[in-house]
């Protein structure tokens, strides 16, 4: 059988051959060029980076007959008879078949007698730190001491299982491990050599999955020839090593992001079906919240369309979640024979723990969309406001929605540090405390009133939706909204949302105040009935004594009685008062940018001092 594996047939014969080790090269030519020979080495490195290979090169250099220039000739009798390990005055061994201190008393014994036909007798110890303790304390006189002739060079993938007596008697190595792009490189070299067809992403792939190791690259790659049986291609490493698509690895991150379950499975259930390796799966959506998370503190220029995307919606906290729980994932997929349940749950608990509602989300999303930005090197991703328990609730002051209609702040006192944290955040970008209520699940909003009014502690919803909010105390609840006298004889022209508008909805039941909110105009209405749309996550808060408060508030405003019934859909809200105030806040902050973008000062600076506006720096007054 003549055929050698491709890690056998392109091991390094000399110095120049070795990649990504050119610190230990310029050390090692540098001690043979000046004779500064010391006489113990110990290399260490992870499996595959060439300690064993650059001790057989030592060796080389050491008894070669013709040196050239600090490198072994190659084609003289040593040189040739230690390539193919025959060499008597090279003794390799296994520490790991050879761990008692009878083997190693036995190598000191020989290392007394002078060389055969080399300048030196080299010890070449591989993999030494399995060697017993006796073993160690054996070797210790004679590797402080050895005979001139004698060179020990010891090989571990474990320094610290070494004892530091050993260390302390060599001179030590450490090999690094390989990048991607240099195991690219040199696998597109051997490929080429070869005559065998190849795509550069499949190669990427193949030396990103090596993990530093050109021993692990080139057997992968053997592997990818016999798998393709002619041009190895993407699909086909990919296929091979259980690895997604990127496709999918963007397709997952969105579906957390976004905050879908059902989707986030369906992908994990077809990956599962592929037969994909759900570790290398995480550790690709690991590399790409990496890179996102690059993209979102420094420049990237290389990064992707799909994950810039991504950079500027994620935000830091979300995104360094995701990574701190994938990483934990990976760790408990290593102990476990059964991976699905495992990556499938570390993508949901994504899901559970990220900041802010799915509804927030898409607020954040609809605001980046319509805003002008000045492009900038940093991404900025939206700010997302830390997740509080409801009975936590802290009002906030943010910024009114116009320019032009600033309302004054009341009188009450506001703790200093809460406002320097939310003039921090864009103001679209902010929650406030109403909105924490109003955002929350219906399953969590079964209040009692004395909650329900420690809760709702905001001046919220008066003529002016988006007016400032400030704290306020808490008021007792009333069943009849103010004002209602003044529009005894108004009647109801159909516009459901002036009606809401005129109804405080800070002192009402919690329920009922997340049903005006969130109710969208009329669906349909005739002399004596009115038909509301609202979205289906508040049908537990559609009860009939909601339905009765809401009949009875029409009639004290217009002195009629109207049959209130509700359709239930999947819709965004368009048309409510929590919609409106959306819109106005986004409005604000566009004319709030137009107006420094068309600024002639500014406009200076950033002409004639490359000046740079940064994202979500802008804030209307």
């Amino acid at each position: 059988m003549n055929h050698l594996v491709l890690a056998r047939k392109w091991r390094p014969k000399k110095f120049a051959d070795l990649v990504g080790q050119d610190n230990t090269v310029k050390i090692l030519q540098n001690i043979i060029s000046s004779g500064r020979l010391h006489h113990a080495y110990l290399l260490t490195g992870t499996r595959g980076v060439g300690k064993t290979t650059i001790a057989r090169i030592i060796a080389k250099a050491l008894n070669c007959l013709n040196p050239e220039a600090n490198e072994p000739c190659g084609i003289c009798d040593n040189c040739r008879q230690i390539d193919i390990g025959r060499f008597v005055d090279v003794i390799e061994i296994d520490a790991a078949s050879n761990t008692g201190v009878d083997n190693i008393r036995e190598v000191l014994e020989n290392s007394q007698y002078a060389p055969s036909s080399g300048k030196y007798k080299i010890y070449i110890i591989d993999e030494v730190h399995m060697l017993s303790k006796s073993a160690f304390n054996a070797m210790l006189k004679t590797l402080e001491e050895p005979p001139a002739h004698v060179v020990f060079i010891l090989a571990t993938t474990d320094p610290h299982k070494v004892p530091i007596t050993i260390l302390s008697r060599c001179l030590q190595l450490k090999l690094r491990n390989l990048a991607a792009p240099e195991i690219e490189q040199y696998l597109a070299k051997v490929l080429t050599s070869e005559a065998v067809g190849f795509e550069p992403a499949a190669l990427e792939v193949i030396a990103t999955a090596a993990s530093g190791s050109m021993r692990d690259a080139l057997s992968l790659t053997d592997q990818a020839i016999a798998f393709a049986n002619g041009t190895i291609t993407l699909s086909i490493s990919q296929q091979m090593l259980g690895i997604s698509d990127n496709g999918s690895i963007i397709a997952l991150l969105q579906a957390i992001h976004s905050s879908n379950s059902p989707e986030l499975v369906k992908i994990c259930q077809r990956l599962n079906s592929e037969g994909a390796n759900f570790e290398n799966i995480l550790e690709q959506i690991n590399h790409n919240l990496f890179q996102i998370g690059l993209a979102q503190l420094s420049p990237q220029a290389n990064l992707s369309p799909e994950l810039r995307q991504l950079a500027s919606l994620i935000s830091l906290q979300d995104c360094q979640l995701y990574f701190e729980i994938s990483n934990l994932g990976l760790e408990q997929l290593r102990k476990v024979n059964d991976k699905y349940p495992i990556f499938t749950m570390s993508l949901l608990r994504m899901v559970a723990f990220s900041i802010g509602s799915q509804e927030h989300k898409q607020i954040l999303i609809q605001a980046n969309n319509c805003t002008t930005q000045i492009s900038g090197e940093l991404i900025t991703p939206p700010v997302q406001p830390q997740a509080t328990h409801t009975s936590n609730i802290i009002a906030t002051v943010v910024t009114t929605s116009t320019p032009s209609t600033q309302k004054p702040i009341s009188d009450t006192k506001v703790n200093e540090t809460q406002i320097a944290e939310t003039t921090e955040t864009p103001p679209w970008e902010e929650e406030t405390a109403a909105d924490s209520i109003l955002n929350t699940q219906p399953a969590n909003l079964k209040l009692s009133e004395p909650e329900a009014n420690s809760l709702l502690k905001t001046d919220t919803f008066k003529d002016n939706p988006a007016a400032d909010l400030v704290a306020a105390p808490a008021l007792e609840p009333q069943n009849t909204p103010p004002n209602a006298e003044a529009r005894q004889h108004k009647q109801f022209n159909g516009n459901w949302l002036e009606f809401v508008q005129g109804i405080a909805l800070d002192k009402i039941e919690v329920n009922l105040a997340i049903v005006l909110n969130n109710a969208s105009q009329l669906n349909s209405m005739n002399t004596d009935e009115i038909s509301l749309e609202i979205n289906d996550i508040y049908r537990e808060l559609v009860t009939e004594a909601c339905v009765d408060a809401l009949e009875r508030m029409l009639f004290e405003c217009y002195q009629q009685h109207f049959d209130l019934s509700f359709n239930f859909i999947e819709t965004n809200g368009s048309g409510s008062l929590k919609q409106l105030e959306i819109n106005q806040i986004a409005q604000a902050q566009h004319l709030a940018e137009q107006s420094i973008q068309a600024d002639p000062i500014i406009q200076d600076l950033i002409n004639n001092f490359s000046a740079k506006i940064l994202p979500n720096s802008i804030k209307p007054l």
